[in-house]
């Protein structure tokens, strides 16, 4: 692959204006996933595409080796040009209206097309999995968020309460607030594990890709991603009421809460690691065999 290929100076030259024609919301974009905390997984994507892309190195060398010979087989390629305008044009309107979400996912989108039309569906097919990875960097829409915010919450608090009582500690629950004999609880939105969800589903997505082997064990790592951070959210409720029957509730407010945050989402990604070891391992049996 040369950079001195005409095709590929035209395709970075209209990447460089397309990033420019996003810029307004890729600012906003930054700034969200450095300000929000549910959303700073987003900062990983890109690096975590990038990889993927670079595995894939050896498939796109060989592919735009051969470019001028199936440039003129690429019939659906237009399609790709007529996707990329239709993706700027909704860019444009909803820019207008101030909806950050579908103009983020049209950035996303054009990315895609932009590489359809300048290289074909047959590299599109290649880098599939990278280009379409990218959707995890935007954040999820605020009215999902507190749509399921509030079940997720109840969830967690219901089975988190018999495993504190379980422990001996004498407690009284009024929906998402855990009443104790030193101090009163609340299960907050922070605690509702939707933090944990949306990572570990962009995690179990990577890992699951990274499985060479049959297709149904990709499949279990993904189903196991909410499950384990359903799992390490209620842990971090239980240790919290346990330790705050303790303590007090200075256990529950300030950096101490905040770290138990991060201890839990580093056992959560112990637990999603060792889940793909084990399916990984599975598959170099089966190798053997």
């Amino acid at each position: 692959m040369s950079l001195t290929n005409p095709l590929i100076i035209r395709f970075i030259i209209l990447f460089v204006l397309m990033i420019c024609t996003y810029y307004p919301i890729m600012a906003e974009l930054l700034n969200v996933w450095l300000g929000d905390s549910n959303n700073s997984h987003g900062l990983l994507v890109p690096l975590m595409s990038g990889y993927c892309v670079y595995l894939k190195r050896e498939n796109i060398k060989r592919y735009l080796a051969d470019i001028h010979n199936l440039r003129s087989r690429f019939w659906s390629t237009y399609c790709g040009l007529i996707v990329f305008v239709v993706s700027l044009f909704i860019y444009v309107l909803f820019l207008i209206g101030h909806m950050a979400f579908v103009t983020r996912l049209m950035f996303v989108c054009s990315l895609i097309s932009l590489v359809w039309y300048y290289f074909g569906l047959r590299l599109l097919r290649i880098l599939f999995f990278p280009l379409f990875f990218l959707f995890f960097m935007i954040p999820v829409p605020v009215s999902f968020v507190n749509h399921i915010t509030l079940p997720m919450k109840t969830f967690a608090t219901n089975i988190s309460v018999p495993l504190i009582k379980a422990y001996g500690v004498p407690l009284v629950q009024e929906g998402n607030i855990i009443h104790l004999t030193t101090c009163t609880l609340e299960v907050a939105e922070a605690c509702s594990g939707i933090r944990s969800m949306t990572s570990m589903l962009m995690l179990a997505f990577f890992f699951a890709y990274m499985i060479k082997g049959k297709f149904y064990k990709k499949v279990i790592l993904v189903l196991l991603s909410p499950v384990i951070a359903v799992l390490v959210n209620v842990l971090r409720i239980t240790g919290t009421g346990i330790l705050a029957n303790i303590y007090g509730e200075t256990v529950a407010r300030g950096y101490v809460h905040d770290i138990s945050g991060y201890l839990v989402f580093i056992f959560g990604f112990g637990a999603l690691s060792l889940s793909f070891k084990l399916l990984n391992r599975e598959q170099a049996y089966d190798e053997a065999e």
